[in-house]
C-alpha cells in the first residue's frame, strides 16, 4: 500500500515530464492539428483561428513582458520587507511614522490586454499548451529577482516557493496552473543560476508531526483552505486568507532564503500569507515575482484598516474581478 501510495504521488510529475518531453510535444502537436480540423480552436486573444496564440498576439506580449518591473506600488496588503541588519522597528507601525517599506515584488507585465487574456486561458480555460508561451515570460522575471535577492556570489541558493493552490481550485480545473509552469522552467532549465524550487507552503493544517524539510519540492493540496479570492476586495482577501497556510513548525526554515512566485498581483493578501508562513518557520523572504500586476486604478488605495503585522494598511474595493 505503501508503494503505490508513493507511485500514484508520482504520477503528477511523470505526466508532466511526458508532456513537455520532445516525443510529447511532437505528439500533442499532431494532436493539435487533428483537433483544429475537428473542433477548431482559435487565439485566445484577438481569435485568430488554428492556434491558441497567434504569432502576433505572442510577439506583442513578449514585447511587453521582456524588462520585469517594481510593482508593489498599490497592492496595499503586502508585508514589509526584511529589515536591514541592525535596524530597531519603531513602536508606531504607521507607513508615513516608521518609513513603511513593502516586500519588493517584480512583474513580467500588465494584467491587461493580451497578457491578461492569456493568463485566464492558461488557468480557467483548459489552455496548458499555453505554458509553453508563459514559462518563459515568468522565467525572465525570475532571473532578475533572484539577482536582486542574492546578489554577492557565493551565497547559498535561493528557494524559489510557489504560493500554493487551493484544493478547490485544483478540483476544478484538474491542473495546478503555477506549478505546471514552474515545473515545466524546472525541467527546461531556465530557473536562476543559484535558486532551486521548492514547494514549502502548504494549506494550514497540515498532517502532524511532519517537518517543513520533508515537503521539499511536493505539492500539498490538503486541509483547511480559504475560499476563492475572485470578487473580494483587499481587506476581504486579507481576511479570507490570513492564518491559511503553513511550512512548518518554527525553526523549521531557518537558514532558507526564499523568493515567493504567483501568477497575479492585485491587492498582495495572498503573497502576505504565503510570507507570513515563511518567516513564522524562520525562513527570510527577500521578494515576490508575479507574471503580472493587476493596473493600479483598478486597486482602491485608500487605506482603511491594518493588512498583516508589518503591512501597509488595506481597504475594500478591488475592480478586478476574473481572478481567483
Amino acid at each position: 500500500m505503501v508503494k503505490l501510495t508513493a507511485q500514484v504521488a508520482k504520477l503528477p510529475a511523470r505526466l508532466d515530464r511526458l508532456l513537455f518531453s520532445p516525443a510529447g510535444r511532437t505528439a500533442a502537436e499532431a494532436v493539435t492539428g487533428l483537433a483544429a480540423a475537428v473542433a477548431p480552436v482559435s487565439c485566445v486573444v484577438c481569435e485568430t483561428p488554428d492556434r491558441s496564440l497567434c504569432s502576433g498576439c505572442a510577439a506583442g506580449i513578449r514585447r511587453a513582458t521582456l524588462h520585469p518591473y517594481p510593482a508593489e506600488e498599490g497592492a496595499a496588503a503586502l508585508p514589509a520587507a526584511e529589515p536591514e541588519p541592525g535596524y530597531l522597528p519603531p513602536q508606531d507601525r504607521s507607513r508615513e511614522d516608521t518609513g513603511f517599506v513593502p516586500l519588493p515584488v517584480l512583474a513580467a507585465g500588465t494584467y491587461a490586454g493580451g497578457l491578461a487574456r492569456t493568463l485566464l486561458a492558461f488557468k480557467n480555460r483548459g489552455h496548458t499548451d499555453l505554458a509553453v508561451f508563459l514559462a518563459p515570460v515568468l522565467a525572465g522575471a525570475l532571473h532578475a529577482a533572484v539577482r536582486s535577492a542574492c546578489p554577492e556570489p557565493g551565497a547559498p541558493d535561493v528557494v524559489l516557493v510557489p504560493v500554493p493552490g487551493t484544493p478547490r481550485s485544483r478540483r476544478k480545473r484538474g491542473y495546478q496552473p503555477l506549478m505546471l509552469l514552474m515545473r515545466l522552467i524546472e525541467r527546461r532549465r531556465l530557473l536562476p543560476a543559484g535558486s532551486r524550487l521548492a514547494s514549502l507552503v502548504r494549506h494550514a493544517p497540515g498532517p502532524p508531526g511532519i517537518s517543513a524539510a520533508r515537503f521539499r519540492g511536493l505539492d500539498f493540496s490538503r486541509g483547511r483552505v480559504a475560499g476563492p479570492q475572485k470578487g473580494l476586495g483587499r481587506s476581504g482577501r486579507r481576511r479570507n486568507v490570513h492564518g491559511s497556510m503553513t511550512a512548518g513548525p518554527a525553526g523549521s526554515l531557518e537558514g532558507c532564503t526564499c523568493v515567493v512566485v504567483d501568477d497575479v498581483l492585485t491587492t498582495g493578501a495572498t503573497l502576505a500569507e504565503t510570507v507570513r508562513a515563511l518567516r513564522s518557520a524562520g525562513a527570510v523572504v527577500r521578494g515576490a515575482v508575479v507574471i503580472a500586476v493587476t493596473p493600479a486604478p483598478a486597486r482602491n488605495t485608500s487605506p482603511s484598516s491594518a493588512a498583516v503585522p508589518g503591512s501597509a494598511a488595506a481597504g475594500n474595493g478591488n475592480g478586478i474581478t476574473g481572478r481567483e
